[in-house]
């Protein structure tokens, strides 16, 4: 089942019935789960996408996952939009990626082209570094509300900063890394710059063959931190999620058509900005969160203004926008934990349930 609270309180019968069936048909009935591939035996995945294989098998099992289908409507290309934070203080790092329907957007731009002028947002970027902001603090439940009915997946895993690599135990595991870079002509990187690209390509790539469909065309729009800094790494970064996509995860006898991308353009694009403030939302969220939980007890924690709306928000699925959240944790010797992270509210938001047909 997935949840739809609509804003107001009585549903007429015809639009519940709409309702369900625009669900339905943006629910994949045909999980393409397990997607890593055992042939040969000896193939090895990071730690970091088998942890979120893993995960998601486990949710389906459980009849819990429900992922969109973005080819409902005829829908020919993918938005992939991804941010991270956790550069600075706290204990991991966080990595969001939202998948959706690049051509099934316009009901959300829609909403927000009434919710930026009602609030004073102008173009203004709605980050989790201005939540402290009175204008996107205000807008946020717009936003997020808006945001529940893009047809999409929003994936976060946070990771353990104790945790070296997700490529392997070996001590020179990064200058490795650095080095298959650059002798595959990807770009010289630093060897934590070299974990990061491949930390976000590979779950990037994961996330667009698990979701996407033959033929596609597929746009990533990253953060131009550190992992692109310059117009020359931006391409090398498009070129490695390439390589990644096609020869790593593309299930057999499917293609992608046109893979393009972009950063945050000079000329603010607000309508992609909007999509790319997503994860950004989720990653500052969760890793102050998350941080915050290790070294206080829960009626301790107290998060940013703003966070706990968009806490109480990750634990209600949205008729469009499916969220899943996790993280990996440095556990005893080289092992490692991972898990799911799920938020509740006391008392949850008056909501009307969904049914999803199998």
């Amino acid at each position: 089942m997935t949840e739809f609270a609509p804003e107001e309180s009585l549903v007429e019968p015809e639009t519940l019935r709409r309702a369900i069936w625009f669900a339905n048909q943006l629910a994949m009935k045909n999980v393409p789960l397990p997607l890593l591939r055992r042939d040969p035996p000896s193939t090895q995945y990071s730690s970091l996408i088998e942890s979120i294989e893993y995960l998601l098998l486990a949710s389906h099992r459980k009849r819990k996952l429900i992922l969109p289908e973005l080819s409902a409507f005829n829908n020919r290309s993918l938005g992939v939009f991804s941010d991270y934070s956790g550069e600075g203080s706290g204990h991991y790092f966080v990595y969001s990626v939202l998948v959706c329907g690049l051509n099934m957007r316009a009901s959300f731009e829609a909403r927000m082209t009434e919710i930026r002028p009602r609030f004073g947002l102008g173009v203004q970027e709605i980050a989790y570094k201005k939540l402290n902001v009175g204008q996107v603090l205000r807008a946020l439940p717009g936003y997020l509300a808006a945001a529940d009915g893009l047809p999409g997946f929003l994936c976060t895993i946070a990771v353990d900063k104790r945790i070296g690599s997700v490529f392997g135990n070996e001590q020179d595991v990064r200058r490795r890394l650095v080095a298959a870079l650059g002798d595959s002509g990807l770009g010289e990187r630093k060897p934590r710059v070299a974990e990061k690209v491949l930390r976000v390509v590979h779950l990037a790539a994961y996330l667009t063959v698990l979701l996407g469909h033959n033929g596609q065309n597929v746009f990533w729009m990253t953060d131009n931190d550190e992992i692109c800094p310059t117009t020359a790494h931006h391409m090398q970064l498009l070129e490695t999620f390439d390589r990644v996509l096609s020869i790593i995860y593309q299930r057999p006898g499917s293609q992608f058509g046109t893979i393009g991308g972009a950063t945050p353009f000079k000329e603010r694009s607000v309508e992609m900005n909007d999509l790319l403030s997503l994860p950004d939302l989720v990653a500052g969220t969760l890793g102050d969160y998350l941080s915050k939980r290790d070294v206080l007890s829960p009626d301790k924690v107290l998060v940013k203004q703003g966070t706990d709306k968009i806490m109480l928000w990750l634990g209600q699925p949205g008729i469009g926008l499916k969220k899943f959240c996790c993280f990996l944790r440095k556990g005893a010797g080289d092992s490692i934990e991972r898990g799911t992270i799920e938020f509740s509210a006391v008392n949850p938001p008056a909501g009307i349930f969904i049914p999803i047909y199998g």
